[in-house]
This record gives C-alpha cells, sequence and structure tokens, in this order.
C-alpha cells in the first residue's frame, strides 16, 4: 500500500511523514521539485540530514544546481524504486506539496513528446511578455499552471502551438492510480495556513535566506532553473540590480506563496476526488492504525 501524504505548504506534511516513517520503518518518496537540489537547504524548507538520518528517503538533496532535473526524470527514476518496495509486499509514504509529480508517479501520466526547438522562439522573451501571451491565448490554461515558473510557461506555450491544451493533457492522463493507494489531505484553515506560512518565510530569513540566494546567484549564474522558484525569484531581481533585500521583499514572497497555497487547494480539491481529509493528528491516527490493522509495517 502507497500512503500518499499531500497538503497545502506548510500543514506539516514532512513532519508527519518522518514521524510515520520512524515509528513503522517506512521509506519515503518526496515529491517536490527542488528538495532534490543539495545547495536549497533553507528556502525548501526541506529536512536536514539529521532529521532523516537513518531513513530510506527518496529524491532529496543528491541533485547539483545544474543537473537536468524535471517531473519526467522524477517518473523514471522514482517508479522503479517505488515497483521495487511493491513487489516485496512493502508499504511506502508519498509525500509533497507539487502534485504534478505525485499524478507522474502514482498515475498513468503520459508525457507529450514536443518538437525538437518547439520552446526556443519564448526562450528570450522576459517572464511577463511569455505569461500575458500565455493569458491571451489560454485563460484557462494560465489559471491551472504556475504561471509564475518559467519554465511552466514556455512548456505551455510550445503545447498551444501544438494543438494541446492544458485540459486535453490532463484529460489524457487522469484514471486511477497504477498502484494501491490511500491519498491523504492535510486539512488547514485559510487564516492559520497563511500565519504558519508567514512564520515559516519569517524563519527562513533568520536562517540565512538571503546569504543562500546570493550563494546559488553567484555559483551558478541568474538563469539557473532553481532561481525561478518562489522564495528566489523574488530576491534575485532585487539582487541583479545591486540592491538590498529588504522587507517589501519578504512580503512579495509571503503574497506569492499565500497565491501558491490557494492553487494547492484548488488543485486538491479537483484531482484527487476520494482523499481522506483531516487534521494532521487524525491523519496520522488513521495510517497508524491501519499499518496496525495490516500488520505490513516493515
Amino acid at each position: 500500500m502507497i500512503y500518499c501524504i499531500l497538503g497545502q505548504t506548510a500543514s506539516g506534511k514532512t513532519s508527519l511523514a518522518l514521524s510515520l516513517a520512524r515509528k513503522f520503518s517506512l521509506p519515503i518518496i518526496s515529491a517536490d521539485a527542488y528538495q532534490c537540489y543539495k545547495v536549497m537547504q533553507v528556502g525548501t524548507d526541506k529536512p536536514t540530514r539529521k532529521d532523516v538520518e537513518g531513513l530510506s528517503y527518496y529524491f532529496y538533496d543528491e541533485y547539483e544546481p545544474d543537473q537536468e532535473m524535471s517531473v519526467f526524470l522524477f517518473q523514471k527514476e522514482c517508479r522503479p524504486i517505488l515497483e521495487d518496495y511493491l513487489s516485496k509486499g512493502k508499504d511506502v509514504i508519498v509525500v509533497g506539496g507539487n502534485f504534478l509529480y505525485v499524478k507522474a508517479l502514482l498515475y498513468n501520466y503520459v508525457f507529450q513528446e514536443e518538437k525538437q526547438n518547439s520552446r526556443q522562439k519564448y526562450e528570450n522573451m522576459s517572464l511577463e511578455e511569455m505569461r500575458k501571451l500565455l493569458l491571451e491565448r489560454s485563460k484557462e490554461t494560465f489559471d491551472s499552471i504556475d504561471n509564475q515558473n518559467p519554465r511552466r510557461v514556455i512548456r505551455a506555450l510550445a503545447q498551444l502551438d501544438e494543438g494541446k491544451t492544458r485540459k486535453d493533457i490532463l484529460l489524457k492522463n487522469d484514471g486511477n492510480p497504477l498502484y494501491p493507494t490511500t491519498f491523504y489531505q492535510l486539512e488547514i484553515d485559510k487564516e492559520e495556513g497563511n500565519k504558519k506560512i508567514d512564520e515559516r518565510i519569517d524563519l527562513m530569513i533568520q536562517q540565512g535566506l538571503v546569504e543562500e540566494c546570493k550563494h546559488i546567484l553567484e555559483q551558478y549564474g541568474e538563469n539557473n532553473r532553481i532561481l525561478s522558484t518562489i522564495g528566489y525569484q523574488e530576491m534575485v531581481e532585487v539582487l541583479k540590480q545591486g540592491k538590498e533585500v529588504d522587507k517589501k521583499v519578504f512580503d512579495l514572497i509571503k503574497i506569492h506563496t499565500h497565491q501558491y497555497a490557494k492553487k494547492q487547494r484548488t488543485f486538491l480539491r479537483h484531482q484527487f476526488p476520494n482523499i481522506i481529509k483531516g487534521s494532521k493528528e487524525k491523519i496520522e491516527h488513521l495510517i497508524s492504525e491501519q499499518l496496525k490493522q495490516t500488520g505490513n509495517a516493515n
């Protein structure tokens, strides 16, 4: 059985997964686009090496920032790991806030082949130019993706060029999970969630978020894809101008994270219809009881 723990940013997904993994000796697959990179410790709020010591924790802290990584490569790397555990009758925890990665791992998610150089004409456009173009061409696609992420916007535009809408692609890939899976959602009140997000970002700043961003910028350059994610992209724009990162930037990071959390809540509502919802304590109890009843704790 796969226990898939989902929820918006700052809902407590990772800490719950770690608690269950230690209690029942379960492996964890992290469905996150950025926690797989080594240098992104503060900005991704990923668990420390000490936190995961002794655990089988996959797709975590293993890639250099200049290594190519994508949802396709995540699927290619993590599906064999998942299937190996299941073939031995072992349970697995899948946890993360990137629900596209979850879909790609657990569903019959077929990747669309793109024509060679299909994205090239967009590479030199600014993010705002691309967002404006995408909004004009397909508001539905614009609203359904992370349109602050340049790679996602370019991909969406390239797919539209080939006559493929986001809705068409999702319909093709929809269906039942490929594996026995129970989905859980950590519920959190919107206001409480935003408060936790703000507290987390304040803590990140104290822990050296600005210094981490400066290091990545100096070491790998402003065009490195990892700097396009929320928390880094806002600072890069200021640092490129030789200015100091101030409270206005931190407030912008919080606003963008609140908006991303809203998208996560919307996605969960529409893409996982049979998900079991509850507080962190309730979900932990449910999973623990199921593991005890089945006797499949490793």
